[in-house]
């Protein structure tokens, strides 16, 4: 009992530990910059009309049907929302729950299948990884999809391992399955299925399998996951073809329909954005029958990479976040690698990997020099702070790690997680400054000067974070992309063309114009009769309206 005692006073110490250094990480200024456009802006948008609409089947962009994704993600901001009120802190602060969970559940599994370092560093690694830090502090879909599979893969992997407890497991497993296909449609089945399907064949581990727990798993997936698709398409019968046909099968399928990239387009994206871990990845992934006790279960977490690497390398549509979910394994992975490197004393092969993260540090140091020397931004003053802060803090770091991982490798380990965190504040914090898409400075300006009945018109494009700043639905002229299918079923008469546009305009109502610095040049020329007046301007977007404030 003693023992048992022990354990769970180490784990709840570790706990502790991971918390108080995630919390301070993420949240440090989750706040303070603009919303990130596009994603971040629809999404903020469609829980705030959520909230406003008391609608929470039928999800809404500015007004229109909105059926690209599932609605459990708008739930949980909706939710923040309602706790903490209308704010960037509140819409953001789902993510970054979520990805501290997903830290703590690879810290649990690490810790289960090979020891306590490994769980520890396992969740460092993660947590500090340069794109699951930038997702958690962003409103969008991949880190909460990324986080669910994860949970669900861990789930099953410990059910396995564990038959006393496998039903538990594998309830687990279908809840958080269940949890990501409402996030983010059926990849949050597909992939762990195919993930478990496989290693199971390579490694004859259906054999430990009771049969009667993943019956259970599955009934209960499907009580979490079919009502809302149930439902949302009762009240909506154009629901299942966009949603099913064309968002999940057709995307992945067809160029036309996503965001077409060639095949080789996230092996950038997986170096820059497992970094500084990504040096390390290579001898890990090399050497795992020599470090480990376990080779089915290291096996996992490499099938579980590529699988999902493989799967979206495949897909006609790519977007950066879409690699996200291959993070946790990777960061498994390493943490065993460098734990056993460390406790064996084998470190002078560690030298390289920080020799050449010196190089690399000084190399974006340079690349921040000129990306600043030849580059219009907001506040140049402040951008050159944040950057060369950065970048003298990782070459630093990455030196100190270089004289140290010898002699104290543990202490090494605790300097590039430090000089990381450190190092990824500061980018974060550069980040309004040098942030020319934001329309926040237009909105600021718009909610000084406009009454109730004034009307917003976003011309010739759509602004995506400006109804959430404004709080209310805007004009539209001239645009339609993810909006087009929900105009096509529902009646509506704020996207309008040119000719309505003039109507507007001439009108005795008072209308307000966003535009881009080429549009404003294009609307000086077409409508050189109309009268306008400057209300602000930014380095990429105009105000204007047809009357003067008074």
């Amino acid at each position: 009992m003693q023992r048992i005692s022990s354990h769970n006073v180490v784990r709840l110490r570790d706990i502790l530990l991971l918390l108080s250094f995630l919390s301070c990480f993420y949240f440090a200024l989750l706040g303070v910059r603009p919303l990130f456009t596009p994603d971040e802006g629809r999404y903020a948008e469609i829980a705030r009309e959520m909230v406003a609409n008391h609608d929470y089947v039928t999800p809404y962009l500015n007004h229109i049907k909105y059926f690209e994704k599932p609605a459990f993600f708008y739930w949980l901001e909706t939710l923040a929302i309602s706790l903490f009120g209308l704010s960037l802190w509140s819409v953001r602060s789902v993510n970054v729950l979520l990805s501290i969970l997903g830290c703590l559940a690879t810290y649990y599994t690490a810790t289960k299948f090979y020891n306590r370092l490994t769980g520890l560093f396992a969740a460092f690694i993660l947590g500090t990884s340069t794109l699951y830090f930038v997702m958690a502090n962003m409103v969008s879909l991949d880190l909460p999809v990324t986080v669910f599979i994860a949970i669900s893969l861990y789930a099953f992997l410990l059910g396995i391992k564990q038959p006393g407890k496998q039903l538990h497991c594998f309830s687990i497993a279908a809840l958080s399955a269940a949890f990501a296909v409402l996030t983010k449609g059926l990849m949050g089945i597909v992939l762990p299925g195919l993930i478990v399907s496989m290693w199971t064949l390579l490694f004859n581990q259906w054999r430990q399998i009771k049969w009667r727990n993943i019956g259970f798993a599955l009934l209960l997936f499907f009580l979490v996951a079919a009502p809302w698709h149930i439902i949302v398409n009762l009240r909506n019968p154009e629901f299942f073809n966009f949603y099913f046909i064309q968002q999940q099968f057709l995307r992945y399928t067809t160029k036309g329909i996503g965001h077409y990239q060639p095949v080789w387009f996230f092996i950038p994206y997986l170096l820059v954005g497992f970094f500084p871990w990504i040096l390390f990845l290579p001898a890990s992934i090399a050497k795992i029958k020599r470090f480990t006790a376990d080779f089915s279960t290291s096996s996992f977490f490499v099938i579980w990479f590529i699988v999902i690497f493989s799967f979206f390398s495949f897909s006609k549509s790519k977007l950066i976040p879409y690699i996200l979910p291959v993070f946790p394994p990777l960061a498994i992975l390493t943490a065993n690698y460098l734990q056993q490197n460390f406790m064996s004393k084998d470190t002078a092969n560690l030298k390289r990997p920080y020799a050449f993260l010196i190089l690399l540090s000084i190399l974006l140091a340079v690349g921040f020099y000129f990306f600043l020397k030849n580059t219009a931004v907001p506040n140049l003053k402040q951008a050159q702070f944040y950057f060369f802060m950065g970048s003298g803090i990782l070459i630093s770091g990455s030196i100190l790690c270089y004289k140290t991982v010898t002699h104290h490798p543990y202490s090494t380990f605790f300097y590039t997680v430090v000089t990381q965190s450190l190092f990824l504040i500061c980018l974060l914090a550069a980040q309004p400054h040098i942030d020319t898409r934001s329309i926040l400075p237009l909105a600021n300006t718009l909610k000084t000067v406009m009454q109730p009945e004034d009307e917003v018109v976003a011309f010739n494009q759509y602004y995506q974070d400006l109804p959430f700043y404004l709080e209310k639905r805007i004009t539209i002229l001239n645009w339609r992309n993810e909006l087009t299918f929900g105009m096509q079923h529902q009646a509506q008469d704020w996207m309008i063309d040119d000719s309505i546009f003039v109507i507007k305009w001439t009108s005795t109502k008072r209308v307000f114009a966003i535009m881009g610095n080429d549009n404003f040049s294009y609307f000086k020329n077409k409508y050189a009769n109309l009268p306008y007046f400057l209300i602000n301007q930014t380095l990429s977007n105009v105000l204007i309206s047809n009357q003067t404030d008074g």
